[in-house]
């Protein structure tokens, strides 16, 4: 008869797993296998909040720009718009962006779990879509970072250079003209910022751990996970 007995499993607190994944998501994921996601999904929702909050100031330059490329491009396609609805525009999407912004994590859980979920389906990874929101949930962590990195930049920038949110992209889109780029070709210059670069890694550990398949598995899922959500950006640009 052995005596082996099954190794116990560290135990940690959500916040502890929420910080941890940065450097290690393989042992986070690891030691969650079994865990419910509705707790991440909280704490990390309650973070965007307050930190949305806490910077609006410092991200307002970003989200103006935004909205006066936005008003550009309408225009280069014949859709002036008047000067006083220009400005309350401006109002309601400042406010929609800082709120989509808010709900960071809760949209990349439910919609980045979907898509996670199809390039698992797409490379014959066994992954139930409840565990595919638990890695997406877990791999947007990092966004936390950018929207910290972004806010630095607004504080320190001169906001007469800020002339997209791309401005604040930690990545090949920083340097490209988004007037005069294809909004297509900017949605995939921003798909290789730092930060999503790091979810598609956690992305990728979380389906090699959680499906038991080789990490090359995992990585092919979690960058056909990356090309159905570009997908969403370069068909509107395509039929524009």
């Amino acid at each position: 008869m052995s005596n082996d007995t099954p190794a116990a499993v560290p135990q940690s607190s959500a916040w502890e797993d929420l910080l941890e994944v940065l450097w290690a998501p393989s042992t986070v994921f690891e030691r969650t296998r079994t865990r419910g996601v509705g707790i991440y999904l909280l704490l990390l929702t309650g973070v965007f909040v307050v930190l949305v909050l806490a910077t609006k100031n410092l991200l307002q330059p970003y989200v103006d720009a935004n909205y006066d490329l936005q008003v550009i491009k309408m225009a280069e396609q014949g859709q002036k718009m008047p000067a006083e609805a220009v400005e309350q525009g401006r109002t309601f999407s400042g406010y929609f962006l800082l709120f989509s912004w808010s709900l960071t994590a809760i949209f990349s859980g439910l919609l980045g779990g979907l898509v996670t979920w199809l390039g698992a389906k797409v490379v014959g990874a066994a992954l139930p879509l409840g565990r595919a929101v638990f890695i997406a949930t877990l791999a947007s962590v990092p966004r936390v970072l950018s929207l910290l990195a972004t806010a630095a930049q607004g504080a320190l920038v001169d906001a007469s250079a800020v002339t997209s949110l791309f401005s604040a992209s930690l990545g090949p889109a920083r340097f490209v003209d988004p007037v005069k780029t294809n909004a297509g070709l900017m949605g995939v210059l921003a798909s290789l910022d730092l930060f999503t670069l790091w979810n598609v890694l956690i992305t990728a550990v979380g389906v090699s751990v959680f499906a038991r398949v080789s990490r090359g598995a995992g990585w092919m899922a979690s960058l056909v996970a990356l090309g159905i959500t570009l997908l969403f950006t370069l068909i509107p640009a395509v039929l524009a």
